[in-house]
């Protein structure tokens, strides 16, 4: 987990960790140069917990300080926590199960629960079974960032997340996951987001299309078509108020099933 300026929910981020049903794990927290209390809060937690390995450091950006995460990681899989999202307390267990039984598997993502605090809603993110996820990867965010749990010596055979990516960084990691080799989903409900106007993906919107187009014009099938293609879809989506794409959302779920099996 990397943080900078959490310390407004970082308590309960800490907790849901720590409450996980799942033990045996290291938890690397690296604080890139946060000028709120949340260095404070993590040095309490640290000194009450063995897990806990905190490093402090100037602030060099969400990007590096991942990066620097995956050299640090002792473990054999690197699950990702955002320190303004929550476990759910089977999480690691879940993602676990599904490595040990899917020897061949590299990346396992989930669904999420989506909460938009500007809206007062709730909404499931949702979920994609792997032969509609191979294909998805390459045309959008295919789970929460929050959600990832991936293979460390993977992860490090691709290099890491790309530090030319400001954001998209994880669709941008996805998709090389991808084309390397299987990646799955669990159609459980493993985070609990929250999203507001003052979130990255509502403040750098326009950069992460940009990012978006340039990733997917290096990487997905059909090159630039599908970079264009995608760019156009995300544009003609901002017309619309969220509040009603949240209800074709919830339609689509409902008349297509079929999709979540």
């Amino acid at each position: 987990m990397s943080v900078y300026n959490g310390g407004n929910n970082l308590r309960c981020v800490m907790d849901s960790v720590k409450n996980q049903t799942f033990k045996d794990y290291e938890f690397l927290i690296i604080n890139d140069g946060s000028t709120d209390n949340s260095l404070d809060i993590l040095r309490e937690y640290a000194q009450k917990d063995e897990r806990i390995r905190l490093v402090d450091q100037d602030n060099i950006g969400l990007t590096r300080s991942l990066n620097k995460g995956i050299v640090l990681a002792k473990g054999a899989y690197i699950a990702r926590q955002d320190a303004d999202d929550l476990s759910k307390k089977n999480r690691l267990a879940t993602q676990l199960n599904y490595f040990e039984t899917f020897p061949d598997v590299n990346l396992v993502g989930s669904n999420s629960e989506d909460y938009f605090d500007d809206l007062g809603k709730m909404h499931e993110w949702g979920y994609f079974p792997e032969n509609i996820l191979k294909d998805i990867v390459f045309k959008r965010t295919p789970f929460p960032h929050s959600t990832a749990m991936m293979r460390t010596s993977v992860v490090r055979d691709l290099g890491g997340y790309n530090e030319s990516y400001e954001t998209t960084q994880d669709a941008e990691l996805w998709m090389r996951f991808a084309k390397k080799g299987r990646i799955l989903m669990c159609p459980e409900t493993l985070i609990e987001r929250h999203i507001h106007s003052q979130s990255i993906s509502a403040r750098k919107k326009y950069r992460q299309w940009r990012d978006g187009f340039y990733a997917r014009m290096r990487l997905a099938p059909g090159g630039a078509f599908t970079a264009l293609r995608v760019l156009l879809r995300q544009i003609l989506l901002e017309i619309f108020p969220q509040n009603y794409l949240l209800k074709v959302r919830e339609f689509k779920r409902m008349w297509a099933p079929s999709r979540d099996k």
